[in-house]
């Protein structure tokens, strides 16, 4: 996967909507084992935030981060002021229940490596079934 260098990245605030689709591409891309959900990020696999982080400046860009990435047990995600579940929900512009309805170990049977397609399309669906929310309001 080429490394786009920060200064390339087109420089705006995207929608959540646009962060998820983002990841779902990002996703489709990863190999199966890639995935865990057993943590943040560690030893090269994470969940799919922490991958996304570590592997795609775009989501740097964005204003997405990890703290103490070196440090297993400590290691979770930061956006504006937020931490852990709450920074994924507030970067995707989620609850943390929905966040975690598309992220979280239980949405997948307790799995903590589903394969990578299986949650791209678990994000897809969402946002064709928020669309159509938006559509029917």
């Amino acid at each position: 996967m080429r490394q786009i260098p920060l200064g390339e990245i087109r420089n705006y605030i995207a929608s959540g909507a646009e962060r998820l689709d983002h990841l779902a591409g990002f996703l489709e891309k990863l190999p199966a084992g890639s995935l865990t959900l057993a943590q943040w990020y560690g030893y090269g696999t994470g969940c799919a935030v922490g991958l996304a982080v570590r592997i795609d400046p775009w989501f740097s860009a964005q204003g997405l981060r990890l703290e103490d990435a070196g440090n297993l047990k400590e290691c979770r995600p930061v956006f504006a002021g937020h931490e852990g579940w709450a920074a994924v929900a507030a970067f995707f512009d989620l609850s943390v229940d929905a966040a975690t309805a598309l992220f979280g170990r239980a949405a997948y049977g307790g799995d903590v490596s589903p394969h990578p397609r299986l949650m791209a399309r678990r994000v897809r669906q969402h946002l064709v079934h928020a669309t159509d929310a938006v559509l029917a309001a």
